[in-house]
């Protein structure tokens, strides 16, 4: 959970494993050109989530005929269909993607076992639900859906039974509608199909709920898992608000409420419930040094959402690498690679402002700013070319030539080379090498160092460290439930590996200075990146222990390295 000033985010809120798997699975699809692309209803049930898939060519059709032409790609819901209508699909003759929660075809393998022996299965569910629907199908003719303990009074007589739940069923009423039908069966089986998932999500919004004055629920007005877990919060705490925007909040009941709790349902991403989270703060803040300390945190986004953090980041790993390399200290070549880094950063994040793809305060800024901050993007990259151009010809071609590919990347469907650049981990890849050349090869360049031993060390020294700073963003994007594909090398890799490999570039950095120490090679400068270089593993340790680490402060705390690394290698003259 996150506490704050009494209000508490519950830890379980945000997208359930199954429906990250299925998001994913489409927009892999949509990275690789495979478009059109169909689901045979809405993926999940998230009107904000299918509105971005729609924005990004993934259309949502209610059955095959809407379907304009035999070609492109269908996907397979997360809830599941029925066995018949699947044979349809697969009968159409375009590619059938099965994008079917895991846990959900666990419940069709356990009813189609049983069917077989001859059993009658009990679905405890929403009838109508497209889960329900769904396991219907694999129940056959004789099965039954009940909602409760009171529904499940009304069944005949059964032989031999079979008891599943809708995944996202509320555990106390399956149990207690399993006691009613062993009363009314011969042979009973009962198999509690309901997901982990929803059971940890459940259970902490009890506890939440028994200790709050209010209670908010995020999430789709459609989504069942959602409305059950508001439900259940109404039984312990009345005054319990289910809403899908922050928009929705009444302020007067979040102000004067001493407790609020806020979780959301399986559907619902975090950068949702973060919205409504940061929503609730700011109605709750009273007082002068709030205040202050509200327009300090707002002129420290601000740097960190137009990009300028990062620039001054790019600014400080110059001038590291410069005094790595022994390069004469030089303002114009750290100016450069600062407006460089801004340019480009702004153009990827305007090129990627599709909901869910950025921080919901990000987004906000792109949408109220879009012309500045374009202008903004391209004036800063005409001035790092004017300023490489002030160094040499030389420079300036390499730094035009770099820039132009760099802003292409973001648009690289317009040109089909997505393939090509959507390799596992590419996006992470494509930054450090890019902080890499403008922070430690453009300084050489300029001075002829270029091929030097040192400027090799400066170059590789820039590299990881930018590359462990761009996966571990992306940790934190896939954490906050950002719609991030493959590109990003945690999502290609998985959480552990990732982790790993963070780890052992980190330890590769350190006993990379430790031989530079033995060798007496800038011992001051040395020793300063050596205890600089603790503040990464700290960050990426807490980040592993504590999975905290999102959205704005995570770019905070991931590029105050750069700053850190500066500080010490000025204090080390």
């Amino acid at each position: 959970m996150e506490k704050d000033a009494g209000v508490i985010l519950a830890k379980t809120a945000g997208f359930c494993p199954g429906v990250k798997k299925a998001i994913d699975r489409v927009l892999e699809l949509s990275q690789q050109g495979k478009h059109p692309i169909f689901t045979l209803g809405p993926l999940i049930h998230n009107a904000q989530v299918i509105s971005m898939l729609e924005e990004k060519g993934i259309h949502a059709v209610k059955s095959l005929a809407d379907i304009p032409a035999k070609e492109g790609v269908i996907v397979l819901r997360a809830h599941g269909i029925t066995p018949e209508l699947e044979a349809e699909v697969r009968a159409y003759g375009i590619e059938v993607i099965d994008a079917t929660c895991p846990l959900v075809k666990n419940v069709h393998s356990v009813i189609e076992k049983h069917v077989g022996e001859g059993f009658t299965t009990v679905i405890v569910g929403d009838a109508g639900h497209a889960e329900v629907v769904g396991l219907q199908g694999y129940a056959g003719k004789d099965a039954f859906v009940v909602s409760g303990p009171e529904e499940a009074e009304q069944l005949p007589r059964l032989e031999k039974a079979l008891v599943v739940a809708q995944t996202t069923q509320e555990e106390d009423v399956f149990e207690a509608t399993a006691e009613v039908v062993r009363r009314k069966a011969g042979t009973v089986v009962v198999s509690n199909t309901i997901c982990k998932p929803t059971r940890d999500r459940q259970r902490e919004t009890v506890e939440l709920a028994k200790s709050s004055d209010l209670v908010v629920i995020v999430g789709g007005k459609h989504s069942a898992n959602t409305a059950r877990l508001a439900a259940l919060c109404r039984r312990l705490c009345p005054d319990t608000v289910h809403i899908e925007t922050e928009e929705e909040l009444d302020l007067d009941a979040v102000r004067s409420a001493r407790s609020v709790a806020i979780t959301a349902g399986a559907s619902t991403p975090s950068w949702m419930t973060d919205r409504v989270l940061g929503r609730i703060r700011e109605a709750r803040k009273t007082g002068l040094r709030p205040a202050l300390l509200d327009a300090a945190g707002q002129a420290l986004e601000l740097l960190i959402n137009s990009c300028l953090y990062t620039a001054f980041g790019a600014f400080c790993l110059t001038y590291v690498c410069m005094r790595l390399q022994g390069c004469r200290l030089q303002w114009e070549p750290a100016a450069l690679s600062g407006l460089f880094v801004l340019s480009l950063h702004l153009i990827n994040r305007i090129g990627e402002r599709g909901v869910g793809t950025l921080e919901s305060r990000k987004l906000e800024l792109l949408q109220k700013h879009k012309l500045p901050l374009t202008a903004s993007a391209l004036l800063s990259g005409l001035a790092a070319m004017g300023l490489a151009f002030a160094l040499d010809l030389r420079t300036f071609l390499v730094v035009v030539l770099s820039w132009v590919v760099g802003a292409l990347y973001p648009f690289r469907s317009l040109y089909n080379l997505q393939g090509f650049l959507d390799v596992p981990g590419s996006k992470d890849f494509a930054t450090a090498l890019g902080w890499g050349f403008v922070c430690a090869v453009v300084p050489g360049l300029h001075q002829g160092m270029v091929f030097s031993k040192a400027n090799y060390l400066a170059v590789l020294f820039a590299i990881l460290l930018v590359f462990v700073r761009s996966a571990m963003l992306g940790i934190s994007a896939v954490h906050s439930d950002l719609i991030v594909g493959k590109e990003n090398f945690y999502k290609a890799l998985g959480e552990r590996r990732t982790h790993a490999v963070l780890l052992a570039i980190q330890v590769l950095l350190s006993l990379l200075l430790v031989a530079l120490l033995s060798m007496r090679w800038k011992t001051p400068l040395v020793v300063a990146l050596l205890l600089a270089n603790l503040y990464p593993i700290a960050c990426l340790l807490f980040g592993y222990f504590r999975r905290t680490l999102k959205g704005f402060w995570a770019e905070t705390l991931v590029d105050g390295q750069f700053l850190f690394f500066a500080l010490l290698a000025w204090l080390s003259r």
